[in-house]
């Protein structure tokens, strides 16, 4: 074996062995013999072993992946009934806590595999001033602050806590009503101070649909400090109801405002009934406001004209006494943002309100910044004013240059 190198020790000993055979007698050739057998009787043994190794190996992979497969499978059933309830849910408390005119929403998407995309939904605003686009109103579904707590018997979402959404939610029997319980506050005013709840009732119809909301306050006495005390009367605060076509489109709305009332021997009084009605024709929608009593300086139509991506283009504006006749047209930036809104009487441009974005600049001040100009009847500015910063500059009507700002 002098200047050989084996490989393998097994294969070194079988050959030391054979080697010695050349110089032993034939007792001792057999019980090298036998030696031998049993030696290499080991190679199947570790053989089997390692097989066994193989398939443990396989088989502990393949429940990896089935367990993968499983809770990826468990997160995205999730994320259905979550994307699912969570819609109405979203839109009962939007139409409860918001003043604007709810006309429709979206279906939320999902991002990848395990994450909620945005709720959002159109209104109709009666005007507009805002940067970006606010006829579209949209609720952030993600990050730290969202708790949504669900409860596994019912199979039932009983409350959601974010920046921007606060109720709990409690389902009647017939799952046709749903009562939202808004946050508590402390009102201070003439009267006294009183600890408030707001506790609101939506009605579905067969289709799922909001039928009516109404809403109450209930009113406690405020003791050691901002606590709770003991509940002093439940003020009735408005009713809202809506009406669909057999395209489940709504048709009309009416909302029922009673007047506040701060002592338990004031009865509740109605303040204002206002009906609404929609028409739409391709991408033009009509509101038509009808007040009762009737106010024909209030009283009037909206139109709304949008693009194919619910994108408002314009709005306008005239009542039955024909004293109030106006337009704001909407100009939008290559993000699909306002760039401009421009006010127009007749026909003719009165004035415009302008963006100024600075989003992408880490270093700014403001992140939209606006600016409005006045327009003569020739058409042509002469005056703008940066109502951010507060400074302005006129325009030469001679030269027709621009001052500095100051």
């Amino acid at each position: 074996m002098k200047g050989r190198y084996c490989k393998s020790r097994l294969i070194c000993r079988i050959l030391v062995i054979l080697t010695c055979t050349s110089y032993t007698g034939d007792g001792l050739a057999q019980e090298v013999r036998d030696t031998i057998m049993k030696t290499v009787q080991i190679g199947p043994d570790s053989l089997e072993i390692r097989k066994q190794f193989i398939r443990d190996s396989t088989m502990a992979r393949e429940q990896f992946v089935r367990d993968s497969l499983q809770h990826r499978q468990h997160v995205h059933d999730s994320l259905i009934f979550l994307q699912h309830e969570l819609k109405g849910l979203l839109e009962a408390y939007c139409r409860t806590v918001r003043d604007d005119i709810f006309f429709r929403d979206y279906e939320i998407e999902l991002t990848g595999d395990s994450v909620l995309g945005e709720y959002s939904f159109l209104i109709l605003p009666f005007s507009v001033t805002q940067p970006f686009t606010p006829w579209k109103v949209r609720y952030d579904l993600t990050g730290k602050s969202m708790k949504i707590s669900i409860d596994s018997h019912i199979q039932r979402i009983t409350s959601i806590q974010s920046s921007a959404v606060r109720c709990s939610f409690t389902w009647g029997n017939s799952n046709s009503i749903l009562v939202l319980n808004e946050q508590s506050v402390v009102q201070k005013n003439s009267w006294g101070q009183f600890y408030t709840t707001p506790v609101d009732s939506v009605f579905f119809d067969r289709f799922r649909r909001i039928t009516r909301i109404k809403k109450y306050v209930q009113v406690y006495a405020v003791v050691n400090g901002n606590q709770r005390g003991v509940p002093l009367f439940l003020n009735l605060t408005y009713v809202k109801q809506y009406q669909y076509g057999p395209d489940q489109q709504p048709t009309g709305y009416q909302i029922v405002k009673f007047c506040d009332r701060w002592t338990v021997q004031e009865k509740n009084r109605v303040c204002s009934i206002i009906n609404f009605t929609f028409s739409v024709q391709g991408n033009t929608l009509k509101l038509t406001r009808h007040n009762d009593p009737a106010n024909n300086y209030s009283d009037g139509t909206y139109t709304y004209e949008f693009d194919d991506h619910d994108n408002l283009k314009s709005i306008s504006f005239q009542n039955l006494a024909k004293t109030e006749n106006w337009q704001r047209t909407i100009e939008l930036n290559g993000e699909g943002n306002v760039h401009c809104y421009f006010d127009l009487v007749q026909g003719i441009i009165q004035q415009s309100l302008c963006m100024i974005y600075h989003s992408g600049n880490p270093n700014a001040k403001q992140g939209v910044e606006t600016i409005t100009t006045t327009f003569e009847k020739d058409g042509i500015s002469y005056f703008q004013r940066n109502n951010t910063t507060g400074q302005s500059r006129t325009r030469d009507r001679m030269t027709l240059e621009w001052s500095p700002w100051k």
